[in-house]
């Protein structure tokens, strides 16, 4: 199911294996440039280079990113192919995966969607069609919301006899307590199927993986000596690069009701899919004016929606041409451009600091007024550009470039302590705890043991 650690899991054994993360199919608004240039699955990216790895867009070939009107952005081995029907998407299914077959390699390690549906069984990239070409399938069971013994025998019990037998093994994941209580469900299960059991992690508080979407948004820092609020709006993409703040003097919430941010002394605009909607339940909820009051960070679509006016001719944000107004904050016009930029970039401040990131935007920031760009992007994927980006006004702030605050403390001035290392170290750092704790508690020779008759 979505949410039960697979993730987790894959990103220990592409440590332990000496593997390559691989997803067919994710569907997330976290996005992470590869290498090439091109648009994957932050959870992807994270599994790369917690191993030593470079993000590649083969690690994960379909990149699915909710848009407006009930469509689906369908990014292609990290290209945008546009905003889809489902029912669209759907046809181009087979011709999909006779691509991404060819690309599978035999040391890849094989993160599957959450759950596998009757319903979806036969167009299931992740899982049903890798199982039917003979790869081997481990569950990972979530036993801290229940049913994770019935659900796994469900799965069993649903798939075809030919696609059943892919089924090798479960680890029980998020437990609490003693493993000894889990004897006889574990006896029971492996009776009635042919699935190994491969062990027990149990649950744990911290923060051991940056979240991959919105159900894994919580809270964190409780304690902090400043209350920062993170707008959970709709469409939000890319907020995991604030668990920057993880390693600060910070306390940090999610709020969707203006009434929740009295305490708070920082607003976060984070990024957005869809500036349009995003902007729309900003007004609506009336924010606009407790915002105002305060101390605010904007990023990417977050700090575009801080400016006058935000232009989308050919109706890639909004669903169809418009023009609309932003917060007002700055002055500043985006024009919506059909060229997405997806870089890792680099950003030279007024003080000859560097900060280090990443965009994926389409949005242009076109300056008027007493604006003046509070950066110059000088660096995209290693080539040399000069682009102006950000702004700076009192105590609003806002820039395009996404994980920022791990190369440059942006909240300084309003009095924030950060002392996270880099987004790559802190990755690797989180995925060697990670590895540790799936050596532990997982029987990695069994493991490998089903690799090994799978091939």
């Amino acid at each position: 199911m979505s949410d039960s650690g697979k993730s987790f899991v894959t990103a220990g054994l592409v440590r332990l294996l000496g593997g390559i993360p691989f997803k067919s199919q994710n569907m997330s608004l976290n996005s992470f440039p590869s290498e090439e240039g091109g648009e994957i699955a932050f959870i992807q990216a994270f599994q790369a280079i917690g191993a030593g790895l470079k993000p590649k867009s083969y690690m994960n070939p379909i990149l699915l990113k909710p848009a407006s009107s009930g469509k689906i952005e369908v990014i292609f081995f990290g290209k945008s192919l546009g905003n889809l029907r489902p029912e669209a998407y759907y046809e181009m299914i087979p011709s999909f995966w006779d691509k991404i077959k060819e690309s599978i390699k035999e040391n890849y390690v094989i993160e599957a969607a959450g759950g596998i549906e009757p319903n979806f069984m036969e167009r299931d990239l992740t899982a049903f069609l890798p199982m039917k070409e003979g790869i081997p399938a481990v569950l990972v069971l979530d036993i801290d919301r229940g049913g994770a013994f019935s659900s796994a025998y469900g799965v069993y019990q649903m798939l075809p006899p030919s696609v059943r037998n892919s089924l090798k093994g479960f680890i029980i994941n998020k437990f609490r307590g003693s493993p000894s209580l889990l004897e006889n469900a574990i006896k029971w299960l492996t009776e009635r199927t042919e699935m190994k059991f491969l062990g027990v992690i149990p649950y744990f508080d911290d923060e051991l993986i940056l979240p991959e979407d919105s159900m894994n948004i919580k809270d964190f820092g409780e304690g902090g000596e400043t209350n920062i609020a993170i707008i959970n709006y709709p469409y939000i993409s890319n907020f995991n690069e604030f668990f920057a703040l993880l390693k600060s003097n910070a306390s940090v919430r999610f709020v969707n009701n203006p009434k929740k941010l009295r305490k708070d002394d920082i607003v976060i605009l984070p990024g957005s899919k869809n500036t349009y909607e995003s902007l729309v339940w900003l007004k609506e909820r009336g924010f606009l004016e407790e915002i105002k009051k305060r101390q605010v960070l904007g990023v990417c679509g977050g700090f575009q929606i801080m400016g006058k006016k935000l232009i989308d001719p050919f109706g890639i944000e909004s669903g169809e041409p418009r023009e609309y107004d932003g917060l007002g904050i700055f002055d500043f016009v985006v024009k919506f451009e059909e060229e997405k930029v997806v870089s890792a970039s680099e950003g030279l401040l007024q003080d000859g600091s560097i900060i280090k990131g990443y965009e994926i935007r389409r949005g242009r920031i076109v300056y008027e007024g007493n604006d003046k760009p509070l950066l110059t992007i000088v660096r995209r994927n290693g080539k040399e550009v000069d682009v102006a980006d950000g702004s700076l006004k009192g105590d609003k702030l806002g820039l395009s470039i996404h994980g920022s605050l791990y190369s440059k403390n942006l909240l300084e001035n309003f009095g924030v302590k950060i002392y996270s290392r880099s987004m790559e170290e802190e990755i690797v750092y989180m995925a060697e705890k990670i590895e540790k704790i799936i050596k532990q508690n997982v029987d990695i020779d069994e493991i490998k043991e089903i690799y090994t008759q799978g091939k």
